[in-house]
């Protein structure tokens, strides 16, 4: 169960494999039986007491030789149709091979198929191997490079590399902290896409048919996750996997080598942004392309020569370069002013003008192009000079941002670049993964409004994923009380206050958070991590009961999700509290299911084994496994005493607890247990003093003072 070892997953067949791998095993198939033109493994149909009406006598013959097939274990024949049973542990997979050649029905024989049968399982398995990683019982890289190759032509999606470093400097540990990312993996995709693993902690998820706009809530999402469970550093890189135009006006797919080679170059961008980052291979490739790209040399030049000797003055841009446009741009422009025609946009530039006057002008002149050409709609984008920090050559883009920012809104208008203007351009930054850029936008929004609550917000995240912690919670703490979207920001507030495990601001947090009315459909996923969260606190906080409570109304709502195995452990250790013992021994079970690494559940589960007497070998081994696992917790070496104890392993007890004996906070059970072991080797009188220092030590809770009083007792009848 620990260390290096083949993963359950490659030891043998399972009834999902014949779905997962049915490519390939199609393919298996068709090597050793030429002549058939169908393939198709289906989940063989349960004995009926009746038939239904409707079914016709083909369908009949093919149900008859299925269940013939099943009932037997041995391949049955329907005209020219065979069906191959494959036992799958106590079930069975049958493959139907349609279309045979006459020939090969006339001279088939029983001995031919069985051996078929066997030497296709075998086949079946060795391809299962290659396709399976052995130690994680993920997808292969070499599956991955099959899948990137042999794709459709026509069939778009993406491809994300995750890198998830490991803090641990030992093998061991490097092997648990890849488990238990497996694990979370495995939770956030809930099955919805195939996840890989590629080696040195780095593991793949292939997303088919999805968009931009997937891509840039996906990939925040699934870090913002790996942070808020610990891990210590993650970076993600993507690339489309697409289609490129051949030399005849054909489409090829990109080859698996070319995908992977821009993925690898946005996790290497993506690695030197920060501990938590993220690029997009597209952010890289289409560099020029960026909405805020550089503007060309030529209207660089022009702005400045324009503007070199003037203090105030407004840019307008229009998204047109509609000759009636420019008529318009020019009728109403008054001497001197002077406009520059772009490939497509004009821009004008207003001296002495700022704000609404700037503003009145752009109106103008789209009402007096609307008189000319009524369905031609054109939008126009105002900055102005200055503008807090901004220099003269920026009005370009800023003007850009304010014409982004005028494509939420209704079409044909002025909008005056703002605050907002700045939001959307940095999450556009936030969206490529450029954090740095991403929080210079959102500070200078603030700047233009210090109480925005969505900027505050923004700036928050991006400090948060910077490891900035100290600045988020100012910026959260602000958005608090701030006019917009309270509820991410106390939701926000929380999980940093949840990370610096300052768990009772977080549980007032959360609770504030949940107490306001909802606004947005998007809250209600928000909401379920919040009540999950706050149960954990609640336990993580001794009130079990509460905790208990939350933790139920969780999993009712999430017990068909693979994320629902998270919850129990804390189900377990909620359950142990409250003296249920036998309900947490079920969900301490189904946790070491969910994370075989979890030293915490490995230890609880060993003390639940002593105490219920299911078996002290047992018991001891895992109270063992779990110091072996987290072998700096004092809490999981006062376990394994107590579990050594109750053996008569007496000495590997006392050696176990002479580090708890040096530490302040675990001193006081440290001495009970060390009076219990001098107590049980005969020493009557050292193991009084053991218990009277237990009583009087301080920092000592009530349970050990008690526990210790008890004994004390014992010893004076």
């Amino acid at each position: 169960m620990f260390g290096y070892f083949q993963h359950e997953a490659v030891k043998g067949l399972e009834k999902n494999d014949f779905f997962h791998f049915s490519q390939e095993f199609r393919q298996i198939v068709q090597e050793h039986v030429p002549t058939v033109q169908e393939i198709t493994f289906l989940d063989p149909p349960r004995q009926q007491p009746a038939v239904h009406t409707d079914e016709g006598e083909e369908e009949k013959k093919w149900r008859d030789a299925m269940e013939g097939a099943v009932r037997l274990g041995s391949p049955m024949l329907a005209d020219d149709i065979l069906f191959l049973p494959f036992p799958v542990g106590e079930e069975f997979v049958i493959a139907r091979l349609k279309g045979l050649d006459e020939f090969l029905v006339r001279k088939i024989g029983g001995d031919w198929v069985d051996g078929l049968c066997t030497l296709l399982l075998r086949e079946f398995l060795l391809i299962k191997r290659a396709c399976i990683d052995s130690l994680t019982g993920l997808l292969s890289s070499l599956h991955l490079e099959e899948y990137l190759d042999s794709r459709e032509r026509f069939r778009e999606g993406v491809l994300f590399l995750i890198a998830v470093y490991p803090k641990g400097s030992s093998s061991f540990q490097a092997k648990k902290y890849q488990s238990h990312t497996v694990s979370l993996l495995k939770s956030f995709v809930e099955g919805r896409f195939p996840l890989y693993y590629l080696g040195q902690s780095c593991f793949g998820i292939v997303c088919e048919n999805c968009d931009s706009e997937f891509v840039s809530g996906f990939v925040p999402s699934l870090v913002d996750f790996l942070k808020r469970e610990r891990c210590y550093r993650v970076h993600v890189g993507s690339a489309a996997i697409s289609s490129v135009a051949g030399n005849s006006d054909s489409e090829k797919a990109l080859s698996s080598e070319e995908v992977m080679k821009k993925a690898w170059a946005a996790l290497h961008v993506a690695s030197k942004r920060g501990p938590f980052a993220f690029c997009n291979y597209t952010s890289i490739e289409d560099a020029a392309e960026h909405p805020f790209a550089s503007p060309a040399l030529r209207l660089s030049r022009w702005l400045q020569r324009i503007t070199r000797n003037v203090d105030t003055f407004s840019l307008l841009q229009f998204d047109s370069e509609d000759q009636l446009l420019i008529d318009a741009v020019a009728e109403l422009s008054e001497e001197g002013v002077e406009y520059f025609v772009d490939s497509d946009a004009v821009f004008l530039m207003l001296p002495e003008k700022v704000g609404a006057s700037a503003g009145k002008v752009g109106e103008d002149i789209l009402l007096l192009l609307e008189k000319k050409k009524k369905d031609l709609s054109v939008n126009a984008g105002v900055s102005s000079f200055p503008s807090i920090d901004f220099r003269k050559s920026e009005l370009l883009i800023n003007c850009r941002k304010a014409l982004l920012h005028g494509s939420f809104l209704e079409p044909s208008g002025v909008v005056h670049f703002d605050a907002v203007s700045l939001n959307i351009s940095g999450d556009i930054y936030y969206g490529d993964g450029d954090l740095v850029r991403a929080v210079k936008e959102y500070r200078r929004g603030l700047l233009l409004d210090s109480n925005n609550g969505n900027l505050l917000n923004s700036l928050g995240v991006c400090y948060a994923q910077m490891n900035r912690h100290k600045e988020a919670v100012n910026c959260f703490s602000k958005a608090c009380v701030s006019r917009e979207d309270q509820f991410m920001a106390y939701y926000n507030l929380g999980l940093e206050q949840q990370l610096q495990v300052e768990n009772l601001q977080a549980i007032d947090s959360f609770t504030k958070a949940l107490a306001l009315p909802m606004q947005e459909e998007r809250e209600e996923t928000a909401r379920k991590d919040i009540l999950f969260q706050l149960a954990v606190l609640c336990v993580e906080e001794g009130l079990y009961e509460k905790g208990l409570e939350l933790l139920l109304s969780w999993y009712k709502s999430e017990s068909e999700s693979p994320r629902s195995g998270k919850a129990a452990r804390y189900l377990g250790e909620s359950y142990y509290r409250v003296g249920m013992y036998r309900e947490a021994m079920t969900w301490l079970q189904r946790a070491m299911r969910y994370d075989e690494y979890d030293a915490e559940v490995l230890g609880l589960l060993g003390e639940l084994y002593l105490r219920e007497n299911e078996g002290d070998d047992i018991a001891l081994r895992f109270c063992e496994k779990s110091v072996e696992l987290s072998p700096d917790s004092f809490n999981l070496k006062i376990r394994l005493s107590r579990a050594q104890i109750h053996c008569g392993d007496f000495q590997s007890a006392i050696k176990n607890l002479r580090p708890c004996l040096r530490n302040r906070k675990f001193r006081p059970k440290a001495l009970l247990q060390r009076g219990i072991v001098t107590q049980e080797q005969g020493d009557l009188n050292a193991a009084q003093k053991w218990f009277t220092k237990a009583v009087s030590c301080a920092g000592a809770d009530s349970g050990t003072v008690k526990q210790a009083h008890h004994y004390l007792n014992k010893l004076k009848k």
